[in-house]
């Protein structure tokens, strides 16, 4: 399993992919958009939900990724779906909420699954896609990993316009592939 070290080290990685995705979301989003790692936790995905943040079972509108390359595995963006709705709206030339929080959700992603890659000194690219409406442990346990998959959760406060809201970053990666990445 990973030890403090390497959860501090993910913490920092995921610290500045939050920064170049906040910058990004400006670009894209509104001006004052924003995004703040609060904290990083690591279990199990037999561990879900004892020892992780999961908006208490609650259905959450999510965006999942598959990342392929040095490190293969499943990132999930998760909001309460209206926290989800009001940040998407938060920019005056919202067109369809639905496509932009997909948009929305996977620069965010993008941004972290960068930092930690090139922390790890290995390329991962995004492959599939979509969105995803269900509890935070349904869809990660919807990915078919085995029980010992490392998940990384990165919670952060994302803001647009007057909105501030928590979401959260689940990162599912095989924990041997995890380790030796670490261990490099």
């Amino acid at each position: 399993m990973l030890t403090d070290e390497h959860i501090r080290q993910v913490s920092e990685w995921a610290s500045a992919g939050a920064a170049n995705g906040a910058a990004q979301l400006r670009e894209i989003h509104t001006e004052d958009a924003g995004v703040e790692v609060r904290g990083v936790t690591c279990a199990t995905l037999a561990e879900l939900p004892e020892r992780m943040p999961c908006f208490d079972g609650d259905c959450v509108a999510g965006v999942t990724t598959r990342f392929a390359g040095g490190l293969c595995g499943t990132v999930l963006f998760a909001m309460a779906p209206e926290d989800a709705l009001a940040w998407v709206r938060a920019n005056p030339a919202c067109g369809d909420p639905i496509e932009d929080f997909v948009k929305l959700g996977e620069r965010v992603q993008s941004h972290l699954i960068d930092a930690i890659g090139n922390g790890l000194g290995v390329e991962m690219s995004a492959e599939a896609v979509q969105l995803r409406e269900d509890s935070v442990p349904l869809i990660l346990l919807g990915t078919h990993a085995p029980p010992d998959t490392a998940v990384v959760c990165v919670s952060v406060l994302v803001a647009a316009g007057e909105h501030v809201v928590p979401a959260h970053v689940y990162l599912m990666i095989e924990p041997k592939l995890l380790t030796t990445a670490l261990a490099a």
